[in-house]
Protein backbone atom coordinates (compact mmCIF):
# COMPACT_ATOMS: atom_id res chain seq x y z
CA UNK A 1 0.00 0.00 0.00
CA UNK A 2 0.86 3.66 -0.80
CA UNK A 3 0.19 6.97 -2.28
CA UNK A 4 0.22 6.99 -6.07
CA UNK A 5 0.39 10.15 -7.72
CA UNK A 6 0.26 10.45 -11.45
CA UNK A 7 0.36 13.41 -14.03
CA UNK A 8 -2.38 11.86 -16.05
CA UNK A 9 -1.10 13.80 -19.31
CA UNK A 10 2.50 12.00 -19.28
CA UNK A 11 1.61 8.92 -17.67
CA UNK A 12 -1.57 8.05 -19.58
CA UNK A 13 -0.05 7.78 -23.41
CA UNK A 14 2.83 5.54 -21.56
CA UNK A 15 -0.17 3.18 -20.15
CA UNK A 16 -1.50 3.27 -23.40
CA UNK A 17 1.26 2.33 -24.95
CA UNK A 18 3.03 0.03 -22.85
CA UNK A 19 0.16 -2.06 -21.14
CA UNK A 20 -0.89 -4.36 -24.09
CA UNK A 21 3.17 -4.94 -24.21
CA UNK A 22 3.01 -5.43 -20.47
CA UNK A 23 -0.42 -7.74 -20.83
CA UNK A 24 0.79 -10.15 -23.47
CA UNK A 25 4.53 -10.38 -21.64
CA UNK A 26 2.40 -11.56 -18.70
CA UNK A 27 0.74 -14.05 -20.44
CA UNK A 28 3.61 -15.29 -21.98
CA UNK A 29 5.67 -15.74 -19.06
CA UNK A 30 2.42 -17.11 -16.84
CA UNK A 31 2.43 -20.31 -20.02
CA UNK A 32 6.20 -21.17 -19.10
CA UNK A 33 7.13 -23.97 -16.78
CA UNK A 34 7.52 -21.92 -13.28
CA UNK A 35 11.57 -21.56 -12.17
CA UNK A 36 12.90 -22.61 -15.84
CA UNK A 37 15.24 -20.19 -16.84
CA UNK A 38 12.67 -19.42 -20.04
CA UNK A 39 10.10 -17.91 -17.35
CA UNK A 40 12.76 -16.30 -15.80
CA UNK A 41 13.63 -14.26 -19.40
CA UNK A 42 10.18 -13.58 -19.87
CA UNK A 43 9.62 -12.22 -16.16
CA UNK A 44 12.47 -9.56 -17.39
CA UNK A 45 10.30 -8.49 -20.31
CA UNK A 46 7.35 -8.18 -17.49
CA UNK A 47 9.80 -6.00 -15.71
CA UNK A 48 10.88 -4.12 -18.79
CA UNK A 49 7.53 -3.21 -19.44
CA UNK A 50 6.12 -2.29 -16.27
CA UNK A 51 8.79 -0.38 -15.68
CA UNK A 52 7.97 1.66 -19.24
CA UNK A 53 4.58 2.34 -18.04
CA UNK A 54 5.27 4.15 -15.06
CA UNK A 55 8.88 5.72 -16.26
CA UNK A 56 7.31 9.12 -16.24
CA UNK A 57 4.49 10.96 -14.80
CA UNK A 58 4.48 8.97 -11.66
CA UNK A 59 5.48 8.83 -8.11
CA UNK A 60 5.26 6.59 -5.48
CA UNK A 61 5.57 6.61 -1.88
CA UNK A 62 4.66 3.57 0.26
CA UNK A 63 3.35 3.63 3.22
CA UNK A 64 6.07 1.59 5.15
CA UNK A 65 9.50 2.60 6.32
CA UNK A 66 10.23 4.03 2.61
CA UNK A 67 7.82 6.74 3.32
CA UNK A 68 9.80 9.87 2.70
CA UNK A 69 6.66 11.73 3.55
CA UNK A 70 7.08 10.76 7.38
CA UNK A 71 10.70 12.07 7.44
CA UNK A 72 9.31 15.31 6.40
CA UNK A 73 6.75 15.08 9.60
CA UNK A 74 3.97 15.12 6.73
CA UNK A 75 1.33 12.37 6.21
CA UNK A 76 -0.33 11.40 3.00
CA UNK A 77 -3.54 11.35 5.09
CA UNK A 78 -4.06 14.08 7.58
CA UNK A 79 -1.46 16.77 5.33
CA UNK A 80 -2.44 16.30 1.59
CA UNK A 81 -5.60 14.67 1.76
CA UNK A 82 -7.31 17.78 2.81
CA UNK A 83 -5.71 19.37 -0.20
CA UNK A 84 -7.11 17.21 -2.78
CA UNK A 85 -10.43 17.74 -4.83
CA UNK A 86 -13.50 15.62 -4.62
CA UNK A 87 -12.05 13.99 -8.03
CA UNK A 88 -8.47 13.64 -5.62
CA UNK A 89 -6.82 15.84 -7.75
CA UNK A 90 -4.11 17.87 -6.63
CA UNK A 91 -4.29 21.10 -8.04
CA UNK A 92 -3.66 25.03 -8.28
CA UNK A 93 -2.76 26.48 -5.33
CA UNK A 94 -3.00 23.20 -3.55
CA UNK A 95 -0.56 21.71 -5.18
CA UNK A 96 1.68 25.17 -4.73
CA UNK A 97 1.15 24.46 -1.25
CA UNK A 98 1.84 20.99 -1.10
CA UNK A 99 5.33 21.61 -3.04
CA UNK A 100 5.71 24.25 -0.66
CA UNK A 101 5.49 22.43 2.10
CA UNK A 102 7.78 19.37 1.22
CA UNK A 103 10.45 21.85 0.17
CA UNK A 104 10.53 23.83 3.27
CA UNK A 105 10.37 20.65 5.54
CA UNK A 106 12.54 19.62 7.79
CA UNK A 107 13.89 16.06 6.70
CA UNK A 108 14.77 14.13 10.40
CA UNK A 109 16.54 10.62 8.90
CA UNK A 110 15.83 8.05 11.35
CA UNK A 111 18.19 6.38 13.43
CA UNK A 112 19.12 2.50 12.72
CA UNK A 113 16.74 1.62 15.81
CA UNK A 114 14.21 3.32 14.21
CA UNK A 115 14.33 1.98 11.12
CA UNK A 116 14.52 -1.73 12.17
CA UNK A 117 11.53 -0.78 14.76
CA UNK A 118 9.50 -0.18 11.66
CA UNK A 119 10.43 -3.83 10.31
CA UNK A 120 13.44 -2.51 7.87
CA UNK A 121 16.51 -4.12 6.77
CA UNK A 122 19.73 -2.32 7.60
CA UNK A 123 23.21 -3.40 7.31
CA UNK A 124 25.69 -2.36 9.01
CA UNK A 125 27.69 -0.57 6.03
CA UNK A 126 27.03 -0.71 2.41
CA UNK A 127 23.71 -2.08 0.86
CA UNK A 128 21.15 -1.39 3.32
CA UNK A 129 23.32 0.55 5.24
CA UNK A 130 22.34 3.13 7.43
CA UNK A 131 24.18 5.66 4.84
CA UNK A 132 22.33 4.13 2.31
CA UNK A 133 19.20 4.42 3.70
CA UNK A 134 19.92 7.99 4.29
CA UNK A 135 20.75 8.85 0.95
CA UNK A 136 17.21 7.00 -0.21
CA UNK A 137 15.15 9.28 1.77
CA UNK A 138 17.51 12.67 0.21
CA UNK A 139 16.70 11.25 -3.01
CA UNK A 140 13.41 10.60 -2.96
CA UNK A 141 12.72 13.81 -1.83
CA UNK A 142 14.31 15.14 -4.64
CA UNK A 143 12.47 13.31 -6.86
CA UNK A 144 9.02 14.03 -5.37
CA UNK A 145 10.05 18.15 -5.48
CA UNK A 146 10.85 16.91 -9.22
CA UNK A 147 7.52 15.41 -9.72
CA UNK A 148 5.81 18.12 -8.25
CA UNK A 149 7.62 21.04 -10.27
CA UNK A 150 7.02 18.86 -13.50
CA UNK A 151 3.31 19.03 -13.06
CA UNK A 152 4.08 23.03 -11.62
CA UNK A 153 5.81 23.59 -14.99
CA UNK A 154 3.18 21.87 -17.15
CA UNK A 155 0.41 23.61 -15.41
CA UNK A 156 -1.79 20.38 -14.80
CA UNK A 157 -2.57 18.56 -11.69
CA UNK A 158 -1.82 15.08 -9.76
CA UNK A 159 -4.30 12.71 -9.93
CA UNK A 160 -3.40 11.29 -6.15
CA UNK A 161 -4.33 7.71 -4.29
CA UNK A 162 -4.04 8.22 -0.97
Amino acid sequence: MGADLTIKIINEPLKQKYEPLFAHAVRRRDALPERSQAQARAQRQVGKYYDLMYSQGYFRDSYNATCVLATLGLSWWADVKPLLTKDRNLEGENLLKFRAMVASATQRLPTKAELKALLAHVADDGTNGLAEWHRYYVEKRAGLLAFLDLAIQRNTGIHCSV
